[in-house]
């Protein structure tokens, strides 16, 4: 998976619980990550290193963020470690902690990260 861009369902899911200014937090760490703008190409994102060091807001690319949903989806289910070492995706613990947000997912646990899609018939 390397879209370059959200695809519009993805896009308004990001766009529905990630606008600019809003506070996120790793899951494990609780590491802060700020939202500066949500974008066709990606999420900029500021941290907390980035903002003390005032190096501005550093872009998740869109296909971080599609090849997580994806495997949730396709899998039920999603790991930390999966999105690091399998997928290759690099702001693994911000992107597990974006996706979180989305209405029918569920944090399994925190240590190790790990994600779930809610069964519907519950």
């Amino acid at each position: 998976m390397s879209a370059a861009e959200f695809d519009d369902d993805l896009f308004e899911r990001v766009s529905d619980v990630a606008g600019p200014g809003t506070a996120i937090l790793t899951l494990s760490t609780k590491n802060l990550n700020r939202i500066t703008e949500v974008r066709r190409d990606g999420v900029l994102v500021e941290t907390e290193r980035s903002m003390s060091l005032g190096t501005g807001p550093q872009l998740v690319p869109a296909w971080m963020i599609a090849a997580a949903w994806e495997r949730l989806c396709d899998k039920g289910e999603l790991s930390q470690q999966e999105l690091l070492n399998e997928l290759n995706v690099k702001r693994s613990a911000f992107v597990c902690a974006l996706v979180a947000k989305f209405p029918e997912v569920r944090i399994r646990s925190t240590r190790p990260t790990v994600l779930e899609l809610e069964d519907p018939a519950e």
